[in-house]
């Protein structure tokens, strides 16, 4: 059985567009804008971010451009070491395979292993 199921309404239209304080007490609770302080942090927070990404923008061109070289070097050792366990070198597949594995890991974490590093 389904019951009807009313809609109960908690003011009028003028009393939407026209709210009273978040600060007030409503029925013995207190509610506080967490809107506006969000709003606030969001306003000190971002000139920093703003400044952060024009201080490094020319290293960030560079370092992706490089990045997306290593990528397709990476490619093509893996597709050579595919044609070389073909053709029966399992050994040097294998090497291959690990060296470029490695390679590629130590190339993307280079600037985490740098800032790791300057921490010690």
């Amino acid at each position: 059985m389904r019951k009807n199921l009313r809609v109960q309404t908690v003011g009028t239209i003028s009393e939407f567009l026209h709210p009273t304080p978040l600060t007030e007490r409503i029925e013995g609770a207190n509610v506080y804008k967490f809107v506006a302080l969000g709003g606030k942090l969001f306003a000190v927070m971002a000139p920093r971010q703003v400044f952060a990404a024009t201080a490094d923008a020319t290293f960030g061109n560079v370092w992706t451009a490089v990045m997306n070289i290593v990528d397709w070097i990476v490619v093509g050792v893996f597709i050579f070491s595919g044609v070389s366990w073909m053709f029966g070198h399992r050994t040097k597949a294998l090497e291959l395979l690990i060296g470029g594995a490695a390679g590629y890991i130590l190339a993307r974490h280079a600037i985490d292993i740098r800032n790791f590093l300057k921490a010690l």
